[in-house]
């Protein structure tokens, strides 16, 4: 037998102490108080009507009591749902971080921003083929770097289509020889057609929402000669010519 480290008198008090709470905690010291009825119990095993001593109550485990007419009452332990007045719900503001520090950014650290998480995905579908020290880096990375290059061009062209709105201008008649130009509203260009707007034929949705714009604003002013549709770089232009009434 092992050689305890305890010494006798720390033991002794050790056990003392669990035989001092087993006595507080035990039955004879139980602080519940007991009913005043004396209630009784069917035994568990009770067959329902093959035993008539137990006169009505014949289902095992019923708790039961007789009453000085001889009449039985039954123990009721349901829980009575009662209602009681709730407190006044407090209004926790929720503030999110992620959505004040973007509403904080200028427009070019949102498509800046916008274009890196994009390009996040990217990288996760199309990961790098193989380490720097790999033996065949030479065969694989530069296609790689390449075709991740031609995806970086075409997320930003995206994320500019989405946060760029393309100028419409006016150019309007005040006399002869004499002409004036406002801006006449701005479009969004859904699926990056202002990038191209010299190229576009009548089945643009861009043209199409100019050519209305256009037609719009001449029904208006009849001053109006014609519109110009710039570009997202603001260096090319696409004349649109109102339509006759």
């Amino acid at each position: 037998m092992a050689r305890s480290n305890i010494s006798p008198k720390i033991r002794r008090r050790k056990v003392a102490n669990l035989a001092a709470y087993s006595r507080q905690y035990s039955v004879r010291n139980c602080t519940i108080p007991k009913s005043k009825y004396e209630w009784n119990i069917v035994p568990f095993d009770t067959y329902l009507d093959r035993m008539p001593r137990f006169g009505d109550v014949k289902v095992g485990g019923t708790v039961y009591r007789i009453d000085s007419k001889g009449k039985i009452i039954y123990k009721d332990d349901t829980y009575k749902h009662e209602k009681h007045p709730q407190p006044k719900s407090i209004t926790v503001k929720h503030v999110d971080i992620q959505k004040s520090l973007w509403k904080n950014l200028g427009l070019a650290a949102k498509m800046e921003a916008y274009t890196q998480d994009k390009l996040k995905k990217w990288d996760k579908k199309h990961p790098k083929p193989c380490p720097k020290d790999d033996l065949f880096k030479d065969e694989f990375i530069p296609a790689w770097e390449k075709e991740r290059d031609e995806a970086l061009i075409r997320i930003r062209d995206f994320v500019v289509s989405m946060f760029d709105k393309l100028p419409l201008t006016g150019r309007y008649k005040e006399g002869d020889n004499k002409f004036t130009e406002k801006p006449v509203t701005e479009l969004k260009d859904v699926n990056g057609e202002g990038h191209r707007v010299n190229e576009l034929d009548e089945k643009s949705k861009l043209l199409d929402k100019a050519q209305k714009a256009t037609n719009k604003e001449k029904a208006k002013n009849a001053k109006l000669v014609a519109t110009n549709l710039k570009d997202h770089k603001r260096k090319k232009g696409r004349v649109i010519l109102p339509n006759a009434a």
